[in-house]
């Protein structure tokens, strides 16, 4: 065990180049510090966590310092911080009011306003014990946000089943972000019994879950899992809630299939009270010579025009490659739908198919 004041206090024994004698040394040989000086500047790179991607090898060998306003306890035994209490390892830091750390069992206690930090990911509520190596233990009641998502939200209790594996209980979950108002309410978010979170494969799975729209439970979702990063995997969207005098109350609930690194499609069906089901689907392809997107929706039996109602929006670009001098490029842009008063009837944000005159033209 390592006190960070009797590092300090060590450390002054040893001589080091600070800042200011830099600058002095500069001072007096500029000839040479222009001679060494680097063409770019160095330039700090801001990050939330204190070291990133330590090896387990090297983790199990990194040194505990603790610190505090009272430090008592026995050598190679116990120690007790009282006030401002901090224990810190690698790219871990509990911070508290309270913190006794067991060193044969390396077993945290930690009580009143907890704070852990670990490679960016937060939890912070009134009591956390916890295994600092293995990262094995408790929080109670926490409030949490991960890093690499920017999600956050509170729970009941977290299990850490070890350093890449959780379970979140009686928890919420959101992205969405906060606006600084003091009546703020997230739009978008789920509310579950148990998220099991996967760091690993950076995935969350939740259980007897329920997603809310600005704090009101809409879709019960018995099983969900969604992703922890940025990464595309095939899963349920959030879905959109509409209402205008035309289609009635309009629920659509998107699903995004993941096919490949350069193939992806996106279902997207709805329903409207006054007029039906509605089918929608869009489909991307990316190859070296050729790209495009097609995206279409069908109808059965609109309620309100009394016949099926369909359309579909077709793009591609590419090379066409004859084996006979250069290749021949070919452009589409093609869109149909199945009467006159299908923009008047859809009003699908963005799409081609809402515009009254239709493009359908061949390069």
């Amino acid at each position: 065990m390592q006190s960070r004041r009797n590092s300090a206090a060590s450390s002054r024994s040893r001589f080091a180049l600070t800042p200011v004698a830099l600058v002095a040394c500069a001072l007096l040989h500029p000839a040479a510090a222009r001679a060494q000086a680097p063409a770019d500047p160095l330039k700090l790179k801001p990050s939330a966590t204190l070291r990133e991607d330590i090896p387990e090898a090297t983790r199990q060998g990194l040194p505990t310092y603790v610190s505090g306003d009272q430090l008592s306890g026995r050598t190679d035994l116990e120690t007790v911080i009282q006030g401002n209490a901090e224990l810190r390892r690698g790219d871990m830091v509990i911070r508290a009011d309270r913190l006794e750390y067991y060193q044969p069992d390396d077993l945290a206690k930690a009580r009143g306003n907890v704070r852990i930090n670990r490679a960016g990911n937060t939890f912070e509520g009134p009591l956390l014990e916890l295994k600092v190596d293995a990262f094995e233990g408790f929080f109670n009641e926490p409030r949490y946000r991960f890093l690499k998502n920017d999600a956050y939200g509170q729970a009941e209790r977290v299990d850490f089943l070890d350093d890449k594996r959780a379970v979140i209980r009686n928890a919420t979950y959101t992205t969405c972000q906060r606006d600084g108002s003091p009546d703020w309410t997230p739009a978008w978010q789920l509310k579950a019994a148990s998220i099991r979170i996967d760091n690993e494969e950076e995935v969350g799975q939740a259980e007897g879950a329920s997603l809310q729209f600005m704090g009101v439970p809409i879709l019960p979702i018995p099983s969900l899992s969604f992703p922890l990063s940025d990464k595309r995997k095939s899963g349920f969207l959030p879905p959109t809630i509409g209402l205008d005098n035309l289609n009635g109350v309009e629920l659509t609930v998107p699903y995004y299939w993941n096919i490949a690194p350069n193939r992806d499609a996106t279902f997207y069906p709805s329903i409207m009270t006054k007029r039906g089901v509605d089918l929608g689907g869009e489909f991307r392809y990316l190859e070296n010579d050729y790209r495009g997107k097609l995206r279409g929706n069908y109808m059965p039996g609109d309620n309100l025009r009394g016949r099926d109602r369909w359309g579909y929006a077709l793009t591609h670009d590419g090379l066409l490659r004859t084996g006979v001098g250069n290749p021949l490029g070919l452009s589409l842009n093609l869109n149909r739908v199945s009467d006159d008063n299908y923009w008047r009837d859809f009003s699908r944000g963005g799409s081609s198919l809402t515009q009254r005159l239709l493009a359908n033209d061949a390069q």
